[in-house]
């Protein structure tokens, strides 16, 4: 039976998910029941790779199959629309003459890192490729993106990359879901807050489970 590791970034967004699949709290931040557990990391690429690896050293079974769910600002998405994520960008990273760490398409229903990281820990990771959800690139932001030069249909996130990165380490597959939750305003998306069809995660379980 394969573990499966739940990462997510606050507890707003993990509570109903921990309810819908019965995980029982094992100490703050971690729920499990039998092979599925569920981490909450904190907000921000730097506390989640922090939490995330001091999760998987102290695990007795490390996951085989880490997903990630939450919300994302888009540039042109609908809000409330679910989103597979094809490819992950770190977008601060801007300097010249160095490749930007990517999770790059190829072939049919695979992705790989294309970075300048050790061939030996590159690895493929999953992506649904499921009639009733897109696929779209991620770019995950050290703060909130309210503008952008990007012109096409893209998310914004603050957390994939680092959580990618970590997976490619430890050899484990990975499926990022993100629910759109804001067209890069900050205000707009305070006010979906009180939006349940826009800020429930749980309808995302119906891809994966």
């Amino acid at each position: 039976m394969k573990q499966i590791l739940f990462v997510i970034a606050m507890e707003k967004e993990a509570i109903d998910i921990t309810k819908e699949l019965g995980l029982e709290k094992i100490k703050d931040g971690i729920y499990r029941k039998e092979n599925i557990s569920l981490l909450i990391t904190g907000i921000g690429k730097q506390q989640t790779a922090i939490r995330l690896t001091q999760y998987l050293e102290r695990a007795k079974n490390k996951p085989d199959i880490i997903i990630n769910m939450g919300y994302a600002g888009s540039t042109n998405s609908k809000i409330g629309e679910w989103v597979n994520v094809s490819k992950s960008y770190n977008y601060e990273w801007n300097i010249p003459g160095e490749q930007q760490y990517v999770i790059e398409g190829f072939e049919k229903n695979r992705i790989k890192l294309l970075s300048q990281l050790d061939s030996s820990i590159r690895r493929e990771t999953k992506i649904l490729h499921k009639d009733n959800i897109k696929e779209l690139p991620c770019y995950s932001a050290e703060s909130f993106v309210t503008s952008t030069n990007i012109k096409d249909d893209v998310l914004f996130d603050m957390e994939l990359h680092s959580i990618y990165l970590i997976c490619c380490i430890y050899g484990i597959e990975l499926v990022a879901l993100k629910k759109v939750s804001d067209n890069l305003n900050l205000e707009d998306y305070y006010k979906n807050i009180d939006m349940k069809n826009v800020m429930e995660l749980t309808s995302g379980l119906d891809f994966i489970l």
